[in-house]
């Protein structure tokens, strides 16, 4: 079987591994174009990793294949310069589906992470889901996989000694720990930390509050929501944990969350629509509703206080728009290919246009913001039809 890094027994790197959100056009299919901008701003924000395919990306609202592609998207976009983790099968009828789709999966990202509530009934204690775990390693080979405690359908949490016997058997390369509890999370680090040194098992907390406690016991970072905010200030935190300001941040990030988490995803998406020229849908296939003028006036202040927090530790707020620009002035090379043959059946004209797309393709991608619904027009009004 084909997988990508199935070779590789390296572990993934400490740091920042947002929960990717997908964004949707108005009538909710997904835009690939604004996710492969915020894949660029997540990386260019510093963050060391992604995990995709996950609950902020409304993971049980997308069908298999968009669960694919939307992995195949982030990754092929991030390329080698970070790790993309993705979840596994989901509301399978059986042990082998579940198998199959995670066999399937991992030729598109760097390691499959199971599912915890997945591999046993709510009712069924740790060793029926322990021996439904024993069994999908050995269909799924030599796959990197890890591990996510997702709140829903229902919130599953890993023992202390469970999660220790999955990171021993050397399979589990990402574990994302959702018990938002201290002396869980340090039993959980102190039972790993005794593991043999060459497991290479890595512990990112999805909880801000607890997020600093578990770094200085041992935690390899961060994977959670507000990472779709302010990724800058996240990826500060999980390598920062002992400077003089980590306690301040962290202060600051606990509070930020109580905004970051009402009415999520859509928060996220409205959040980020307050970034200048990423204006956009801010549809949601898991809810239905509109953000209220209170809930939008805390999302602006929040913005504010994150830029503010962000100058004080000399961090740069990236805006997604500049990627967007970036993504959508690629797509003008191939729109010009296929328009410019229309125009006039002259080689030598054709070319002469072609020039001149190319030149104002550069000059729209030098403008600080640029809306992807105007850009055939700027394309078009440049266009001196004299040429011909």
């Amino acid at each position: 079987m084909d997988v990508i890094n199935s070779h590789d027994t390296l572990p993934l790197p400490d740091g920042c591994f947002p929960t990717v959100i997908t964004p949707m056009k108005e009538d909710g299919t997904i835009d690939y174009c604004r996710l492969k901008a915020l894949t660029e701003w997540y990386i260019r924000s510093g963050c060391t990793g992604l995990f995709a395919n996950c609950l902020s990306s409304e993971m049980f609202q997308l069908n298999q294949q968009e669960r694919i592609e939307v992995t195949r998207t982030v990754k092929r976009k991030a390329g080698s310069r970070v790790a993309v983790v993705s979840s596994g099968g989901l509301n399978c009828n059986s042990l082998e589906e579940q198998a199959a789709f995670i066999n399937l999966i991992s030729k598109e990202c760097d390691a499959v992470v199971v599912v915890v509530n997945q591999m046993a009934a709510e009712h069924e204690d740790e060793s029926v889901w322990k021996r439904n775990v024993e069994n999908l390693l050995q269909m799924t080979g030599n796959v990197r996989l890890g591990l996510y405690e997702c709140p829903k359908p229902y919130h599953r949490c890993l023992s202390p000694e469970l999660l220790a016997w999955a990171a021993s058997t050397g399979r589990f390369y990402f574990h994302k720990d959702t018990c938002c509890q201290t002396e869980p999370i340090k039993k959980k680090l102190e039972l790993v930390q005794a593991l043999d040194r060459s497991v290479s098992f890595r512990f990112y907390n999805a909880n801000v509050a607890t997020l600093l406690m578990s770094l200085q016991h041992g935690g390899s970072g961060f994977s959670g929501i507000s990472a779709n905010f302010y990724p800058q200030l996240l990826v500060w935190m999980s390598s920062h944990a002992g400077h003089d300001q980590s306690h301040y941040v962290q202060d600051m990030l606990s509070i930020f969350e109580n905004v970051v988490a009402d009415m999520y995803p859509a928060s996220a998406k409205v959040f980020q629509n307050l970034f200048e020229g990423f204006e956009g849908a801010t549809t949601c296939r898991c809810m239905h509703t509109t953000l209220n003028e209170e809930r939008c006036l805390k999302l602006a202040a929040l913005h504010r206080i994150m830029a503010k927090l962000s100058h004080d530790l000399n961090l740069e707020v990236l805006n997604p728009a500049m990627f967007l620009n970036l993504t959508v002035a690629r797509q003008c090379v191939s729109v010009v290919t296929e328009i410019v043959p229309e125009i006039h059946t002259d080689k030598n004209k054709q070319n002469r246009l072609k020039g001149m797309f190319v030149i104002t393709i550069d000059v729209i991608v030098q403008c600080k913001y640029v809306r992807r619904r105007s850009l055939r027009y700027q394309l078009d009004a440049r266009v001196d039809k004299k040429f011909l």
